[in-house]
């Protein structure tokens, strides 16, 4: 069997690829491991190693392909922002959590079952083979999370997995707030258009500007509920108001990260205080959205 018999991502070559339609065309590829996905004839012929693991690499298509993504696979950066666009688990609870998250996503009643088919749904969480899935699906078992369905094919999730399902959705809803302490001027309309509100849902998060928030109750306790109910503060110091101070540090206090920002020509202003942090200093909105994209991806964890 030659390479072009084997999917270029699991090398299993119980896959059908289907020739490109014309020059610089891409191959569709139709794999049982890792879905259904298109690749450039450039990366097909390419040893993809150098993005990572493959195991790796077909569990992130297949989560992909189970989302109703349309994945079209270029070597180099595109390909890297792929991977970068899944929260990969790191420890086990992770891959319990992503295999009950599937099987809520998948059932159509909540008594009929999920069939899991292990030759080939292994990749669903970043198992190596077979035997590591079946590890996750009995742990998961064993914390009732789940059970096999009535009509013994399949699982379904138990009542301690509805619960559990309940308390994720609540966390994800949480983590991806990102509220935005800032100086509510005109003169920072197009910082926050063009730079806060855009780098935020670029990097998955629903940015909260409290102004711009529709209540009826005193302004203070909405805007000590909001800070507590999200995931990350973004704090611009530009102005120097009081509020963008105390606003940072409850949230410091609560533990939840905050990133640090003020206008170039306002920096000097900036109280010692918080001077010691790691500010992004910006000069345009643009630069900006650029810096604070950089800083979510380098320091915070992946929400998707």
């Amino acid at each position: 069997m030659s390479n072009q018999d084997k999917c270029p991502i699991c090398k299993y070559g119980d896959c059908i690829i289907k020739p490109a339609s014309g020059e610089g065309s891409m191959l569709p590829v139709s794999c049982k491991r890792c879905g259904d996905f298109q690749i450039s004839e450039l990366c097909f012929a390419t040893d993809l190693s150098e993005y990572g693991e493959s195991y790796i690499l077909s569990g992130t298509i297949r989560n992909l392909h189970e989302k109703g993504k349309k994945i079209n696979i270029l070597c180099g950066e595109s390909f890297k922002k792929i991977l970068d666009s899944v929260k990969i688990p790191k420890e086990p609870f992770d891959v319990i959590e992503l295999l009950v998250k599937h099987i809520y996503e998948k059932m159509d009643y909540p008594e009929r079952g999920l069939l899991v088919d292990v030759a080939f749904d292994y990749p669903l969480l970043y198992s190596k083979n077979t035997r590591e899935f079946l590890f996750y699906v009995n742990k998961a078992r064993e914390l009732g999370l789940i059970e096999p369905a009535p009509s013994k094919e399949g699982y379904i999730l138990s009542l301690d997995g509805w619960e559990y399902i309940k308390e994720l959705k609540y966390k994800e809803i949480k983590s991806k707030q990102a509220f935005v302490a800032m100086w509510f001027d005109s003169s920072l309309d197009e910082a926050w258009e063009k730079g806060f509100k855009v780098a935020l849902e670029e990097t998955g998060y629903n940015p909260l500007r409290i102004d711009l928030k529709e209540h009826n109750e005193k302004i203070c306790d909405i805007i000590i509920a909001e800070i507590q109910d999200s995931g990350i503060l973004v704090a611009d110091f530009t102005g120097q108001r009081g509020g963008v101070y105390f606003e940072a540090g409850f949230a410091k206090g609560l533990g939840i990260p905050v990133i640090w920002t003020c206008k170039k020509d306002d920096e000097k202003n900036l109280h010692f205080d918080t001077r010691q942090y790691n500010h992004i200093i910006w000069e345009k909105p643009e630069d900006l959205k650029k810096q604070l994209v950089d800083r979510i991806r380098a320091t915070l964890p992946k929400i998707n």
